[in-house]
C-alpha cells in the first residue's frame, strides 16, 4: 500500500517544525547563556567572585554544550586557586571543542600551576601542533619550556621567533632570563644591552641587565641598573628589592634594609621577598621579625620547603620546640621523597642531642640519595656524638670528597688520628 503524497508531505512539514523549534530552544539557551557570562563578567568587575561563580554556573546549566561557558568558570577558580576544578572544567571544554588550540593553551598554564609539568608540555604541544605558525603560541611554548627548565629548547625557539622579528624586546627578554637560567650571563647581558638600547625607556630591561651584572658580580654597574629601573618605574617592586641584594653585598646595611622594606611595602605578594628579608632578619640577631616574615611566606606559598626548614630553626632558637618540629612534619608530608626534607628533621633532634633520631632521619635522606653530602656530614657529627668515631670519620670523608668544605673542617678536629 503506497503512502498518500500529502501524508507524506505533512510528516516532513512537522518534522521541519520541531526541528525549527528544537533550533530555536537552543538558541534561546545559548542567549541565556550569554547574558549570565555577561552578568558574571559585571559581578568580577565588581569583586564579587562568588556570585560571579554563580552565574557562570548558571550559565553552565542554562546551555551545557557552551565551552565558553566552562572556560570563563574555569578562569575563575584558577584565580581562586582550585586548579584542579579549573582543569576539570577546561577538560569538559575540550570535549566540546577538541580542536581548540586556545583551550590547549591555556590548560597549559593552569597544569603548570597544579605541578603537573608534564601535562602542560602536552597541551601547548598540542596547541601549537593545532595552528603551527601562531608565533604567539610557539612564545607560550617558550614560557612552558622555561618553567621546566628546557632552556636549550626555548632559546632555540626563541631565536626562530627572533628572525620573524628581530626588535621584539618581550623576545629578547626571554632569551635574557633563558641564558641567565642556562647559566650563560656574560651572553645573556649582550642580548640585554642590545635591548636596553632599543628600549632605553623599559624599567623591566634595566631591571634585568641589573640581574646579569649581579650574576657576573659586577655589583657597582649592577647597582646603577637598578637605579635606572627604579627611577623609570618607582613602583617596579622586584628593583627595589634586587637593588637592596646589591646593596647588602656592598656592605650598604642601612640602605640593603630600606629597598627591602620599599619592595615589601609594594610587593605584600611575593614569597620570596619576605623569605629573603627573614634570612637578613635572622643574620642581625632580630628571631623574632625573622619569624613573623618566614609565616609571610609560607601564607603566600605553603609548600615553600626552604622557609618551612629555616622557620623550623627560629622557631627552635626561640624555645618552640613543638613548633620546630611541627614544621619538619608538614614538610615530609608534602615532599617525603625529599632528601632535604630528612636532612632538616634529622639536624632538628641533632641539635636536641636526639641522635639516635637524628641518624635515623639522616640514614632516610641518604636511602634518597647516596650522595647527599648534607646528610653524610650531619650523620658523621651524629656519630661522633654517639662516641662511634669510625662511622663518622667515614661519613665525613666521603662528605669531604663530595666537596662539604664543612665537612673538611670537621675531619681535623675529629679525626686526627
Amino acid at each position: 500500500m503506497t503512502i498518500p503524497l500529502i501524508l507524506i508531505r505533512v510528516v516532513l512539514m512537522l518534522l521541519g517544525v520541531c526541528s525549527m523549534v528544537t533550533t530555536t530552544a537552543q538558541w534561546g539557551n545559548r542567549l541565556d547563556a550569554v547574558q549570565e557570562i555577561q552578568r558574571g563578567d559585571n559581578l568580577l568587575r565588581l569583586g564579587n567572585s562568588e556570585q560571579a561563580l554563580l552565574a557562570y554556573t548558571n550559565a553552565i546549566q542554562k546551555d551545557n554544550s557552551f565551552a565558553d561557558a566552562y572556560m570563563k568558570r574555569a578562569a575563575l577558580y584558577s584565580r581562586l586557586g582550585q586548579n584542579m576544578a579549573a582543569i576539570a572544567d577546561m577538560d569538559l571544554a575540550l570535549e566540546l571543542n577538541p580542536y581548540s588550540e586556545y583551550i590547549y593553551d591555556r590548560r597549559a598554564k593552569v597544569k603548570i600551576l597544579a605541578n603537573d609539568l608534564k601535562g602542560a608540555e602536552e597541551d601547548i604541544n598540542k596547541a601549537v601542533e593545532l595552528k603551527p605558525y601562531d608565533d604567539l603560541l610557539r612564545e607560550s611554548r617558550v614560557d612552558t619550556w622555561l618553567v621546566l627548565g628546557e632552556v636549550d629548547k626555548a632559546i632555540q625557539e626563541i631565536d626562530t621567533l627572533l628572525e620573524h622579528s628581530p626588535g621584539d624586546l618581550m623576545l629578547m627578554m626571554k632569551k635574557g632570563v633563558a641564558l641567565l637560567q642556562n647559566d650563560q650571563h656574560i651572553t645573556a647581558l649582550e642580548v640585554l644591552d642590545k635591548a636596553a638600547e632599543n628600549s632605553p625607556r623599559s624599567a623591566l630591561v634595566h631591571d634585568l641587565r641589573g640581574v646579569a651584572l649581579m650574576r657576573s658580580e659586577r655589583w657597582s654597574e649592577a647597582l646603577e641598573a637598578f637605579d635606572t629601573a627604579v627611577s623609570l618605574d618607582s613602583t617596579f617592586d622586584l628593583a627595589w628589592f634586587n637593588r637592596g641584594l646589591v646593596h647588602r653585598k656592598l656592605g650598604n646595611v642601612p640602605e640593603a634594609d630600606r629597598d627591602t622594606d620599599k619592595a615589601l611595602t609594594l610587593g605584600r605578594d611575593k614569597a620570596h621577598m619576605f623569605f629573603q628579608r627573614a634570612l637578613a632578619r635572622k643574620r642581625t640577631g632580630d628571631l623574632t621579625g625573622a619569624r613573623a616574615d618566614y609565616d609571610r611566606a609560607l601564607e603566600l606559598a605553603p609548600d615553600y620547603l626552604e622557609a618551612q626548614y629555616n622557620r623550623a630553626f627560629v622557631r627552635k632558637q626561640l624555645g618552640d620546640h613543638a613548633g620546630a618540629f611541627e614544621d619538619a612534619e608538614a614538610s615530609l608530608r608534602s615532599a617525603p621523597a625529599d632528601p632535604d626534607a630528612w636532612v632538616m628533621k634529622g639536624n632538628l633532634h641533632l641539635l636536641y642531642g636526639e641522635f639516635i633520631e637524628a641518624i635515623e632521619c639522616f640514614d632516610r635522606a641518604l636511602s634518597l640519595d647516596q650522595d647527599h653530602e648534607n646528610a653524610l656530614y650531619n650523620r658523621g657529627l651524629a656519630y661522633h656524638m654517639r662516641y662511634d668515631p669510625l662511622r663518622g670519620c667515614t661519613d665525613l670523608r666521603r662528605s669531604s670528597d663530595l666537596g662539604s668544605e664543612q665537612a673538611r673542617d670537621a675531619m681535623q678536629y675529629f679525626c686526627a688520628f
